[in-house]
């Protein structure tokens, strides 16, 4: 019987939504008074943000306007925004505060690269196993369905989903030192697919089609077992992801007034 991997798990996303999820955050810090809780909830809801692009690279992050909207003082706050700085999510400019960090095209391209050398190698590794052919292809169909039944509705879902296919294949390498590098670099850019996402996917539906036309190339492939075949698509996939993050890191830096705007529309949503 084979394994299906998947480090993003299809029903993750049938939970409690965003904004209960920040409710249930702002309550628990509400509950604990401590500033210790105070300062991981400020983390949790502010990561969350990013990571889901309500706050997009370049937003300026106010410490008052913050905590007035999470419930919280400015010492938890301004913790939590050094916190996310250590973690590359957030800069400090002397002169003007807080920003969510800007995209950086050439540390993405670099990170592909290492993503191009390790994926090629759960392929060939899940090939020589003999793990690749109908069982593994009919996994990643069921995927694929649910990804293209209602593709808009809640991009964060699209997203996992997508996550899902892709591990689900890389998974059947069953080499956990692999599969662990490789969750640390998907990780890493996660900001970068929220803007691919949010500019590109949500509205270009011409790119829709050529995305899900590829995973559609790429499930006869798996099912055929063709190793080096589903290497060569996988490159040209990241590449063109690449391209349009470019494109859309474009769009959005062009965007200042619309950047000051999100962090006031987060914490409305959040008050709703």
């Amino acid at each position: 019987m084979l394994r299906i991997h998947s480090l993003y798990p299809v029903n993750e996303y049938s939970g409690s939504t965003h904004i209960e999820q920040v409710d249930k955050v702002v309550q628990m810090t509400q509950r604990t008074g401590s500033g210790g809780s105070a300062r991981q909830a400020a983390v949790t809801t502010l990561r969350e943000w990013i990571l889901e692009g309500r706050l997009l690279p370049g937003a300026r992050l106010v410490q008052e306007q913050l905590a007035a909207g999470l419930g919280l003082s400015r010492i938890p706050v301004r913790e939590a925004l050094r916190t996310l700085e250590a973690e590359g999510l957030v800069v400090h400019q002397e002169s003007g505060g807080f920003f969510v960090a800007r995209i950086d095209v050439q540390t993405l391209e670099n990170i592909q690269r290492v993503r191009e050398l390790l994926e090629a190698e759960a392929v060939r590794q899940a090939g020589a196993a003999g793990r690749l052919g109908p069982e593994l292809a009919e996994a990643t169909r069921l995927i694929q369905e649910q990804l293209t039944a209602d593709p808009l509705t809640d991009i964060s879902r699209v997203a996992g989903l997508t996550r899902s296919l892709h591990f689900t294949l890389l998974g059947a390498c069953e080499n956990p030192i692999i599969l662990r590098i490789l969750g640390n670099l998907w990780d890493s850019t996660d900001a970068w697919r929220t803007i691919y996402y949010g500019f590109i996917f949500a509205v270009d539906a011409k790119h829709r089609e050529i995305v899900f036309a590829d995973h559609e190339k790429l499930i006869e492939l798996i099912r055929a077992a063709e190793t080096e075949k589903i290497i060569r698509l996988l490159d040209n996939m990241r590449s063109r992801g690449i391209s349009a993050v470019e494109k859309a890191v474009a769009a959005h830096q062009a965007r200042p007034q619309w950047q000051a705007q999100q962090v006031v529309r987060a914490l409305q949503d959040q008050n709703d």
